[in-house]
């Protein structure tokens, strides 16, 4: 019997790349929110997947800023940063035939890092037609930073995400597990809870709103057929809190009710989910309020 591997992958890369969709499809679950705008994750979150033979856990990251100017966004910067320490592999994810200074940015953080294992997913090849393209970006990035593996992959189709898998595998120390075999996440249920609500607030507002908000839960009952969840949107200002609820409270019960449907997949119990929205002035800058929240 060979022996058991376990090690931690940090997934790194620019706002937008498509690293939690590619944290969902490596754990084959909804671990991390998914939206199309960038700034959707903020916070580092462990996904582990276990096998007979390994237990990988996969750290999904916020997107990489350059010069962030908001205390929240420089506390997402410290996350990614955070998370490249004692990790035995890192996945910089990009996105094909798109790089830019985002991307060499990161690569200017992924060169302090020793003795790590670094590979390169070429991110959303389902979208380039002509693969060929691919080779002249791959060997100009190689150019700037030297790869252990690098893989073409689409997330959101799952092509080349098994030979990651694999991969990863077979570059993780002999290690025992660090989590029991029966866990997918490090983090609690008042965590998805939050999470889901903030994804469709993201979703379903104008570009500029769900940047300046956040979700925090003030109950966390379950019973033995339903779980009752107490939820509280923080805006900042009367004008943002007026466009989460909407017209006679519309916007606000039908994101209410998308969360719920998420929710009761990810618990496999009916959830009574109840909103309210609030105002805390500033709270993006506010080093008090962020770690109230949570950062």
């Amino acid at each position: 019997m060979s022996e058991f591997k376990a090690g931690h992958v940090c997934i790194i890369g620019k706002p937008n790349v498509g690293k939690s969709t590619l944290l969902n499809r490596l754990v084959n679950q909804k671990i991390s929110i998914v939206t199309r705008k960038p700034q959707t994750t903020r916070w580092r979150i462990n996904g582990i997947k276990n096998s007979n033979s390994s237990q990988i856990i996969f750290i999904d990251t916020p997107g990489f800023q350059i010069n962030p100017k908001i205390t929240l966004n420089r506390h997402m910067n410290k996350e990614v940063s955070n998370s490249l320490l004692f990790v035995d592999i890192v996945i910089f994810v990009i996105e094909a035939l798109n790089w830019n200074e985002l991307d060499y940015n990161v690569v200017k953080l992924l060169k302090n890092i020793d003795k790590t294992k670094l590979f390169l997913a070429v991110n959303k090849i389902d979208k380039i037609p002509d693969k060929k393209e691919l080779l002249s970006e791959i060997d100009l990035i190689s150019k700037k930073i030297k790869f252990h593996e690098i893989i073409p992959i689409s997330a959101i189709k799952g092509a080349g995400v098994d030979r990651l898998e694999e991969l990863v595998i077979k570059n993780l120390p002999i290690s025992e597990p660090f989590y029991p075999l029966d866990d997918i996440t490090d983090r609690d249920e008042r965590f998805f809870a939050a999470e889901f609500i903030r994804e469709k607030l993201i979703t379903r507002l104008s570009d500029e709103v769900p940047y300046r908000l956040s979700v925090t839960i003030d109950k966390f009952k379950v019973t033995k057929d339903l779980i009752h969840i107490d939820a509280c949107i923080w805006v900042e200002k009367d004008g943002q809190k007026s466009i989460v609820i909407g017209k006679n409270g519309k916007v606000l019960k039908e994101i209410g009710r998308l969360a719920r449907i998420d929710l009761e997949i990810l618990f496999n119990k009916k959830v009574n989910l109840k909103t309210w929205v609030k105002i805390k002035n500033n709270w993006l800058n506010s080093k008090t309020i962020l770690k109230e929240f949570g950062y």
